[in-house]
């Protein structure tokens, strides 16, 4: 064995023999939960100290004070990153939305609130699997289980998080959705995408002059004869899209916690 290698294992056998004394200090045990993780994170600060750039400094409250910083600088990156994702931020505007709708219900006038989980592709997929559409799922759910069943509560609204364009397939959705509000009086409440005004984003909305005769486009056709139906004025598009949350920022809007 070369001396490279011997002072390589003496260096390993330290490391994990000042690591499991240090472990042994906090009294966590294998088998709780934070035991991994506590041994991860003094793994790391013992390996960061032992790092060439370290090994002749003295552990004082500079040094580690340096290393939290970085930590911080990298947690930091990390979460503008995450913050700032598409899909994060949709997800965090549809819990945000419920927030907003269950902070301004009065519960006290007998109010319920219930949140299904379906996304809008495989709600028209359960509408076409179905050979009617009073076998379909939302059908028995709302009008069987409720609207039409003694004793049972109905439903009084149907929202859904939802962003519609004129496409074939959300048109079709629009039909099946408004079938079943018809049937069991229940309104649904979706919205309409910017794709619906043939834009990318709504920021371009004022932009176009007269609506009217945007809608009389060819590919409104399908929408317009939807609209035709007796079942459409069950059914609403809301736009546009309103702020629910200040950009994070040091002195207007400051993250309360992090942990």
């Amino acid at each position: 064995m070369t001396s490279k290698a011997m002072q390589q294992g003496t260096v390993s056998e330290f490391q994990h023999g000042i690591l499991d004394q240090i472990i042994a200090e906090t009294r966590l045990s294998p088998d709780d939960d934070a035991y991994d993780i506590a041994k991860r994170g003094v793994a790391a600060f013992i390996e960061e100290l032992l790092k060439p750039h370290n090994s002749n400094e003295p552990v004082k409250k500079a040094l580690v004070d340096r290393m939290i910083t970085e930590i911080d600088a990298k947690l930091s990156q990390q979460m503008d990153e995450i913050i700032h994702h598409a899909e994060f931020q949709a997800l965090e505007a549809s819990w945000r939305g419920l927030q907003l709708l269950i902070d301004r219900t009065d519960f006290r006038e007998n109010i319920k609130i219930e949140v299904l989980s379906i996304s809008r592709q495989d709600l028209l997929e359960d509408f076409e699997d179905s050979p009617e559409v009073v076998q379909s799922g939302l059908y028995k759910h709302v009008y069987t289980a409720e609207y039409g069943q003694f004793g049972g509560n109905p439903v009084g609204a149907i929202i859904a998080n939802y962003f519609f364009s004129p496409s074939a397939p959300d048109v079709k959705t629009m039909q099946y959705v408004s079938s079943v509000a018809c049937m069991a009086h229940a309104p649904f409440i979706a919205a309409a995408g910017p794709n619906f005004f043939g834009l990318e984003q709504f920021t371009g909305l004022p932009d176009l002059k007269d609506l009217r005769d945007h809608f009389e486009g060819p590919q409104f056709a399908k929408w317009q004869s939807f609209r035709q139906q007796e079942d459409a004025r069950y059914l609403a598009l809301t736009v546009p899209r309103f702020l629910l949350r200040s950009p994070y920022e040091p002195e207007e809007n400051p993250v309360k916690t992090f942990a």
